[in-house]
């Protein structure tokens, strides 16, 4: 987990509020009071720090959010409320373009960009997004989505509980866990009642979000029973597919916090959930923070280096009653009916392997190896193989096929395999099953494959060795162009090229909000992904399209290693 965090990069823009009279928009919570802020020359009409829930404390601490009761006094809107409890820490370089850089358990609001001014006569659509961080980190108010609005659409920001306050479970009906999710399907109600109230369209609704971002859309998705709440998802670098989207035995993890708490002598007591509950209720926030950054609860939380998830969604026996691939592979099943009704966007960046940093900087002494000169084969068969094999089929011994398949006897060449097979088993074949799990007996829905490979300075935030040099877009290095310009960053988003890039991006992207197509005019045509022609589109200045991303590579991960455990199954018959 400790690489996994960052799977968090954020644009920061930060526009002058503009000083013209404050707009107050009514809805059936209540009236609020909103700010008037330019972008590109013209007006964003943005309402803050809405509240769409109780606050979870005290009592509701660890429990599903209590809907918000309505008010009658206007809301000031005009300021962006605290981020939810987390270690900023993590990611310190984030917090110096917040407005607010407070942190509260009382954390459950969003935020509503409206374009130039409200009219109900012609209802937009809605654009819901929903942050990145692994889960651990991140705020609504960290990228500023009013690109996206000027395209003619409603755009909402959300905050969710995090880490430890929005996952914890103890694996029964006690802390059944999945609270952030809950939490964001609470927003969701709270826009499906509401939006008509700023000129949005209820029933035109996208989700989208990069990284745990699109992991959360992505497992949304599979929700039948919230049919309605949105119809079309955008996942951006995160699938629910993937081997990490959910968490294996959280009362493991629940006991491990425990002990660091003092509310169990030790992992192997027996203790009663309900009075675990009751301690975890009486800590506080930080000694909560604390037992959750306990190192002992990262990858090395198994006993071996592992690619699953710790305090991600759990199978809770209320919304998940199986790991959701499961219920994918049944076209029959409700979970998939539901998930190929909706339309679908997703892909990933060309260089999700730049992860491999921080996933294997602490392996530095005990492999004897230097990460900024490479990464060596034994990295690759001694802990990564292994735990792809372990983690993604079930079947350690399947490492020795992943080893040989990922091995090079050129130290430039084994560096980067090592690369692709963490983001091919963590984010390109899961991706890849999103889209063919979508895609099969298609009818009225829309399915669309990217990869995003226009690279992007982030050294600043997260510096990269020289043999990484060439190897395309890294993890997230989408999202300042997709916000818009920020010249902080990268000089290359103020040029010409990068602002009609970031056109581009904000068309596809708003197009497929309104109609479930990307497509339009003065772009380059996005052909729909199918089971036969697996058309895709790379995402550049200049955008190409493509079939059969990553032949080989996926079908190596995704029939050939498959066909073996199922050859071995029929063998040990």
């Amino acid at each position: 987990m400790a690489g996994f965090l960052a799977l968090y990069v954020v644009s920061l823009i930060v526009a002058p509020v503009a000083s013209q009279f404050a707009p107050i928009v009514v809805t059936p919570s209540g009236p609020i009071k909103g700010v008037i802020v330019p972008a590109l020359g013209q007006n964003v009409l943005q309402f803050r720090n809405i509240p769409y829930a109780k606050p979870p404390i005290g009592e509701l601490r660890f429990r599903k959010p209590v809907p918000i009761e309505p008010w009658t006094e206007p809301l000031d809107g005009t300021a962006f409320g605290p981020s939810c409890i987390q270690y900023k820490e993590l990611l310190a370089g984030v917090w110096e373009g917040l407005e607010n850089q407070e942190l509260s358990e009382d954390c459950l609001q969003l935020n509503v960009f409206v374009p130039r001014a409200i009219t109900t006569s012609e209802k937009k659509a809605v654009m819901v997004m929903i942050h990145g961080g692994s889960f651990l980190i991140g705020q609504a108010a960290a990228d500023d989505p009013s690109y996206l609005a000027l395209k003619d659409v409603i755009v909402v920001s959300i905050n969710y509980r995090l880490g430890i306050f929005g996952f914890l479970s103890t694996g029964d009906n006690v802390i059944p866990g999945n609270f952030a999710i809950w939490d964001m399907i609470e927003s969701l109600r709270w826009i499906n009642r509401n939006i008509a109230s700023f000129g949005g369209d209820p029933d035109k609704v996208t989700i989208f979000g990069e990284s745990a971002g699109g992991f959360a859309v992505s497992t949304l998705a599979v929700i039948p029973s919230i049919k309605g709440l949105f119809h079309r998802i955008i996942a951006q670098s995160g699938a629910v597919t993937s081997l990490m989207a959910f968490s294996r035995d959280p009362l493991r993890v629940t006991k491990a916090m425990a002990q660091q708490l003092k509310c169990i002598p030790d992992t192997d007591a027996a203790i009663d959930n309900t009075v675990l509950t009751e301690c975890f209720q009486k800590k506080t926030a930080d000694e909560l923070l604390e037992a959750q950054m306990d190192p002992t609860l990262n990858v090395e939380y198994f006993g071996y280096f592992s690619l699953r998830s710790v305090l991600w969604p759990v199978v809770d026996g209320e919304l998940f009653f199986e790991e959701p691939t499961e219920s994918l592979r049944n076209l029959n099943s409700d979970v998939s009916v539901f998930y190929r009704s909706l339309d679908v966007i997703a892909g990933t960046t060309s260089n999700e392997g730049s992860l491999t940093m921080y996933m294997f900087n602490d392996h530095q002494k005990s492999l004897q190896f230097d990460i900024e000169q490479g990464l060596p084969t034994r990295v690759l068969c001694e802990v990564l193989g292994p735990a792809v094999a372990r983690d993604m089929y079930g079947d350690e011994l399947l490492s020795d096929a992943i080893c040989k398949e990922y091995s090079s006897d050129d130290p430039l060449q084994q560096s980067k395999n090592i690369n692709y097979l963490y983001e091919d088993s963590c984010f390109v074949a899961p991706a890849l099953q999103l889209v063919e799990f979508h895609a099969q007996d298609r009818t009225s829905s829309n399915t669309y494959h990217y990869v995003y490979s226009q690279p992007l300075n982030f050294t600043y935030l997260f510096p990269l060795p020289a043999w990484m040099d060439g190897m395309g877009a890294g993890h997230a290095m989408e999202l300042p162009y997709l916000f818009g310009p920020a010249s902080q960053q990268d000089e290359s988003l103020t040029t010409e090229e990068g602002r009609a890039f970031t056109d581009v991006l904000v068309s596809y992207w708003t197009n497929f909000a309104k109609t479930g197509n990307p497509n339009g005019v003065g772009l380059v045509p996005w052909e729909k992904f199918s089971i036969n022609t697996r058309d895709y589109l790379e995402l550049k200045f200049k955008p190409v399209q493509g079939q059969n991303l990553y032949e080989r590579r996926m079908n190596f991960l995704l029939h050939d290693l498959p066909n073996m455990v199922q050859n071995k199954a029929k063998t040990e018959l």
